[in-house]
């Protein structure tokens, strides 16, 4: 998995250096995008499992963010971002750590919504 995530880093590294996105933004790769969390009064089971393997996805993904994050912001280099630079690095984190928070609960309401409308 580490050398996987340094690959992928290495390599937007070059996409976003060719793309004009800020220099911090290859630190951590992209901010994981929470997926949708599916009605659990209408999904079918086989939706509601792919759905929590999505969830747990980006759990683990903003999980490695959040860190990654959290040692960038350490460094010398997030010291020599701007003063809104650095606000909305933080911004980003709090945002997604909110997220990451919620998600679960969002989901596991719906696996009840599900259990609900499936009694059996």
């Amino acid at each position: 998995m580490e050398l996987y995530r340094k690959t992928l880093l290495a390599v937007m590294a070059l996409g976003f250096a060719w793309g004009g996105t800020p220099a911090w933004a290859d630190e951590c790769g992209p901010v994981p995008e929470a997926p949708a969390v599916v009605d659990g009064k209408t999904a079918t089971m086989d939706e509601l499992v792919a759905n929590s393997q999505a969830v747990k996805a980006f759990i683990a993904a903003a999980d490695d963010w959040l860190d990654c994050n959290e040692a960038f912001v350490q460094s010398d280099a997030f010291k020599k971002l701007s003063t809104a630079e650095q606000q909305r690095r933080l911004d980003l984190n709090s945002r997604l750590l909110d997220e990451r928070n919620a998600i679960g609960d969002r989901f596991n309401e719906q696996v009840a919504a599900w259990k609900e409308a499936h009694p059996e």
